[in-house]
């Protein structure tokens, strides 16, 4: 018998031998390998959890996720970089034509809510704002804080501050807030959420447009309300618990771009997400699942505008 090992070792080494890679270089399976996944930048901590509850349970699986901006992530979708995408949008025409173009299929799940958040200095005595002000504010109607009638607000002009000329938050404010009207020059473009607030820490003056966002010690969240007269008893605030009724205006999808023809690992954690642990981890993390939201239309979240009126100026 001991002859008889020698040759099945050279038999053995000429079947991995003859086994061919994948032609696209993808190696991952359902349940192991190693892969890059793609996130809007907003949700960092949630997905941060996501991949460890996912990794704890998937023991030979790895993820790294990429945090950028929402068209960068899609760009890495169709650069085959990444094929597991977490947005607030669907691809839009033109990146549809060019997956197209490559046969390559993606497909969009809703996987949870979430709540654009305003937020203001810590001495700014105004917290409170109606819809019908801020789209003023987007467009440069309204420049400054003594023109929202409030004893206490200074008169120091209003500086809006986003996160990146790319971000699914201007994006937002641009089809869902001021539904494509020219922005004003006194908003910012700056490099991420996290310098957001931290200008806006600095700032007096400032509102900032984030996305999700954990609770923040050196910022003011501002509550927002669908009136002209925004008041206490008619405003909310980002969270799940106003947001599942629609009483906070400011919300909007989120999704899984998933485009994975061999169904591997982007594919399995794609499925995490929808699922029981996955969705846990939404909730603890204070967004509104798709379990408990089964009420809310998303329809109008998926237009995209028309018009180049996208631009903010950059913050040197």
């Amino acid at each position: 018998m001991q002859k008889i090992f020698p040759y099945l070792f050279v038999l053995l080494l000429f079947c991995v031998s003859c086994k061919k890679a994948p032609s696209d270089g993808w190696t991952d399976t359902m349940d192991g390998g190693l892969i890059r996944i793609a996130c809007d930048e907003s949700f960092k901590s949630l997905m941060d959890a996501e991949v460890e509850a996912f990794e704890i349970r998937y023991d030979s699986a790895y993820i790294i996720p990429v945090y950028t901006n929402e068209t960068e992530a899609i760009r890495l979708m169709l650069a085959d970089s990444v094929r597991f995408a977490l947005t607030t949008r669907d691809i839009n025409p033109q990146e549809k034509r060019a997956f197209e173009e490559k046969n390559r299929v993606v497909k969009k799940s809703l996987i949870a809510f979430d709540g654009v958040a305003l937020i203001t200095n810590l001495s700014n005595p105004d917290s409170i704002i109606g819809l019908p002000a801020l789209k003023k504010i987007l467009t440069g109607k309204i420049t400054n804080w003594s023109q929202l009638n409030r004893p206490m607000s200074g008169s120091d002009t209003i500086r809006v501050l986003f996160d990146g000329n790319e971000s699914g938050v201007l994006r937002y404010a641009l089809d869902s807030i001021i539904k494509g009207e020219k922005l004003s020059p006194n908003l910012y473009a700056l490099k991420n959420t996290e310098e957001v607030i931290r200008k806006v820490a600095e700032m007096p003056n400032a509102i900032g447009l984030v996305g999700f966002l954990d609770a923040e010690d050196n910022v003011k969240l501002m509550r927002v309300s669908k009136e002209e007269n925004a008041t206490l008893e008619n405003s909310y605030l980002p969270y799940a618990g106003d947001i599942i009724h629609e009483d906070y205006p400011l919300w909007r999808p989120v999704y899984i771009l998933l485009s994975d023809p061999r169904s591997g690992l982007s594919s399995a954690f794609s499925i995490f997400m929808a699922n029981e642990i996955g969705q846990k981890v939404i909730q603890k993390s204070g967004l509104l699942t798709i379990n408990s939201s089964h009420i809310m239309d998303v329809a109008f979240h998926d237009k995209f505008p028309q018009n180049n009126n996208t631009k903010t100026n950059k913050n040197k």
